[in-house]
């Protein structure tokens, strides 16, 4: 038994201790309060007794640092907490900007504010059935909502009898896996039916924020709670990280294999897994895209690529695998999230070392905007022969957007290639995946769309690809000799 002389406390920063921080996605089950700081609205990430850390939409200008602002929680119109704090950090990410505030007037009682989120998430759950927005969900929604919750239920049926039987016999005719695939194979042209009919439907309420918002709560509710027992719809619609679409759920993809405690869970996480399926192919895309750099100037200077917004940058840890480089090449990895350039850089760094010189990685934790305002990394980021981001966009609105490609371009020597990717606007997109069952957000656009972020740029050429889910654009923009 270890005694108190035994204790060694802690060493370094981790010796300033600090208050027990809560991810609100797990502390409120779903339900997150809504959250104003200076009467902006922000999405809650996480709290403590002396602050919280919330994200303001992409373009709404939030309170200064060093700013104190009046800070508010709530359900459903009802305070859960009122008070004071101080910004004392900023950092830019995709959807937005991630604000931390230290409270200036007292402290969050955590206690007393899970118990009141217990008693308003259990008012709202008896009005559920009298909710006065359910009559703005079409009536053909809802029964394709409702006909899809039940095939999900037929298949966590079959497959929970399938477990019992096998449990019985003692004996496998098929394995696990192939029980989960040979019923996903069997549900997945009604999948794939039914994404396409809810997003006819999700189409026409974008621009209804009412609509839109009453259609959100009852897919959550109704759908939802049935898909959580896969793994990559859970990470997806609790967002631990703060954001949608993190590294480990890009991981999920790549990596392709069954996740799940029952059977019912691998099944709907392989539903996940088709869903995003484009995530993998535009990797490939991009991969390819690499390749064929590498090979217009077998052992000339080094190939010099930027990759923004890297994620686990799963292409680079491909490329670096093969045999042979045939030339030299450095890669520059910058993203917002640390944790994501950790997980790439553990990934690529024994095959750097096992090239003997011919491959560099280097990792930039910064964010786009510094590349937009001029900041220090853009001084520090050389001259690039191909710069690349294909998942940043999908988070940006169209100036925003335009703004960054003119700034990559000009971080191409003469030649240099910049490649976009974008999630495709189109009824076969994973919109209502996405923006219904998970809360996820995303601009989906256009081929014109695409073009229009090249106006005004020199280029030598402008080639648009699409993936072979038909679900992704790839630009790719050369510049002059």
């Amino acid at each position: 038994m270890t005694q108190y002389e035994d204790l060694t406390g802690a060493a370094g920063q981790t010796m300033f201790y600090r208050a027990e921080r809560f991810e609100a996605g797990k502390l409120f089950r779903g339900l997150v309060p809504a959250t104003d700081i200076g009467d902006l609205p922000h999405r809650l990430c996480d709290l403590s007794m002396s602050g919280l850390a919330a994200i303001a939409s992409d373009g709404v200008d939030h309170p200064p640092v060093g700013e104190n602002v009046p800070i508010s929680l709530r359900i459903n119109n009802t305070p859960l907490h009122t008070g004071y704090g101080k910004i004392v950090r900023t950092e830019p990410l995709y959807a937005g900007t991630k604000v931390a505030v230290n409270f200036t007037d007292g402290h969050l009682d955590i206690a007393s504010l899970i118990a009141g989120h217990r008693e308003q998430t259990l008012r709202q759950q008896l009005n559920t059935h009298t909710d006065h927005q359910t009559h703005l969900v079409n009536s053909n929604y809802r029964l394709l909502c409702v006909d899809f919750l039940k095939q999900l239920r037929h298949y966590k049926q079959l497959l929970d009898y399938w477990k019992d039987e096998e449990s019985l016999m003692g004996k496998r005719s098929l394995s696990e896996s192939e029980v989960v695939a040979l019923c996903v194979e069997h549900f997945k042209p009604e999948w794939r039916r039914f994404q396409a009919d809810t997003n006819r439907y999700v189409e026409s309420v974008l621009n209804d924020a009412d609509a839109l918002s009453a259609a959100k709560k009852f897919t959550e509710s109704v759908i939802t709670p049935d898909l959580m027992p896969g793994p990559i719809w859970q990470r997806s619609f609790e967002k631990p990280l703060g954001y949608p679409g993190d590294h480990l759920v890009m991981d999920y993809v790549y990596s392709w294999r069954d996740e799940g405690k029952t059977l019912y869970g691998k099944f709907v996480h392989r539903l996940g897994l088709d869903a995003l399926e484009c995530v993998a192919t535009r990797m490939t895309m991009m991969q390819q895209l690499i390749a064929d750099e590498l090979a217009q100037d077998p052992e000339g200077s080094p190939l010099r690529v930027a990759n923004l917004a890297c994620g686990s940058a799963q292409e680079i840890t491909n490329t670096l695998s093969l045999p042979e480089l045939q030339r030299p090449i450095q890669f520059s990895l910058i993203d917002q999230d640390e944790n994501a350039l950790a997980f790439a850089y553990s990934k690529t760094y024994p095959e750097v070392v096992r090239h003997r010189g011919r491959a560099r990685v280097q990792c930039f934790h910064s964010s786009f905007t510094e590349l937009m305002k001029g900041g220090a990394l853009r001084d520090i980021l050389p001259q690039q022969n191909l710069v690349y981001t294909i998942g940043l966009f999908d988070y940006l609105k169209q100036r925003r957007c335009k703004t960054l490609t003119r700034n990559l371009f000009e971080k191409l020597v003469p030649g240099g290639l910049l490649v976009i990717g974008n999630l495709k606007r189109s009824f076969n997109s994973g919109l209502w995946c996405a923006e219904m069952a998970t809360d996820w957000s995303m601009h989906y656009r256009t081929k014109e769309d695409m073009l229009a972020l090249t106006e005004g740029l020199d280029c030598a050429s402008v080639d648009i690809a699409t993936d072979r889910t038909d679900r992704i654009y790839l630009m790719s923009v050369r510049k002059p000799l």
